[in-house]
């Protein structure tokens, strides 16, 4: 079942900075947000349409995106945080139906595509993680959390009720300023030993209205089992000798594509400048990529010899035309501005090839 909620509001957000221009909303439209960490579908999309700019012409490079602007127009970009039903009152399951999890309503339905090319979020498994969802207004109420099942095939599977499994509840979670887009609800989740790609879902139900959000992050689970139990192990051969330890292999690391060192050039009141130096393996590189994830709110505003593009507070860089190619052992470095709040941890990076 379909039903359509109207907004009234402009929107002009940015990847790496961000603006808004907002205009009378009706009372029953008056709480809106999505994940910004794990990337909602529709914030992901608005991302990598956006490019990092602050408004003007949406401009997708993910094709998954790029084809839900062409179905179903701006209004979904620009009112990310909009996917909503204003009278389904705690009845999920009558008022969405299967397949149309993800955009249950006519202004959100291009988001229902059954594709693996979405935007995705990389997640550790069998962790637990802090979750941040967008409060562009903020209402009590309880958030429901759902990851799909063992088994399912983004590529293949429509998103169903019965493919979810609920992994997390909460209600009314703490809420701060200064998130990647604006206020935000912050809250730990466990997450569950899976792998491979998935679909987490989150249904917002306002405790003081009927209204009720529903939104689809695509994520990679790495590091998990699928839920498969550890086979037995095999009998243990006798021990042999042990030869004599090798030396340990000096830079380059052997085996390893590339590797990346973070480091803080310069920190002033409200923000800072930083530089990643990125090294080469035994083999070289023909391009890398260096992702991160900021855990205090850090947004970054520039930034010089890569290509930057983030999902919430997950961040890529990618090498520019002429500091991909790098010979064994070889350095190239890429630097950036970012704001920061009171705390500045440094992140882990990691560099990969792309």
């Amino acid at each position: 079942m379909r039903s359509r909620s109207t907004l009234a509001m402009a929107v002009a957000l940015g990847g790496l900075a961000v603006g808004t221009t907002v205009v009378a909303l009706p009372d029953t439209a008056q709480a809106h947000g999505a994940f910004t960490y794990p990337a909602s579908r529709t914030y992901a999309c608005f991302q990598d349409a956006t490019g990092g700019s602050s408004g003007g012409a949406l401009a997708p490079t993910n094709d998954a995106c790029a084809d839900a602007l062409a179905e179903g127009g701006n209004y979904p970009f620009w009112n990310w945080f909009g996917n909503l039903i204003s009278n389904s009152d705690g009845r999920h399951q009558e008022f969405v139906a299967d397949g149309e999890l993800c955009g249950p309503t006519d202004s959100f339905s291009a988001f229902n595509a059954v594709r693996a090319d979405w935007p995705t979020t990389e997640l550790p498994a069998d962790t637990t993680v802090e979750f941040h969802h967008n409060a562009w207004a903020a209402h009590p109420g309880t958030f429901y959390t759902y990851v799909t099942e063992d088994g399912f095939d983004p590529a293949t599977d429509a998103l169903t009720w019965d493919s979810l499994e609920l992994i997390d509840e909460v209600t009314d979670p703490p809420l701060r300023s200064g998130g990647v887009a604006g206020a935000e609800y912050y809250w730990d989740v466990d997450l569950p030993d899976k792998e491979g790609q998935h679909v987490i879902y989150v249904v917002w139900e306002r405790s003081d209205s009927p209204e009720a959000f529903y939104n689809c992050s695509d994520v990679v689970f790495e590091g998990g089992s699928g839920g498969n139990p550890d086979p037995e192990p095999e009998p243990e051969p006798e021990p042999e000798p042990e030869p004599e330890p090798e030396p340990e292999p000096t830079d380059p690391p052997a085996g390893e594509y590339c590797t990346a060192e973070y480091t803080v050039l310069n920190e002033w009141q409200g923000g800072f400048q930083a530089e990643v130096e990125v090294t080469a393996g035994e083999n070289g590189t023909d391009g890398w990529m260096v992702d991160w994830v900021f855990a205090n709110g850090q947004a970054v505003s520039s930034a010089w010899n890569a290509s930057l593009v983030n999902h919430g507070a997950h961040f890529e860089a990618r090498n520019a035309a002429h500091n991909g190619s790098l010979a064994a052992g070889e350095s190239a470095s890429f630097g950036f501005t970012a704001t920061s709040g009171n705390v500045n941890i440094e992140p882990r990076v990691t560099c990969q090839e792309p």
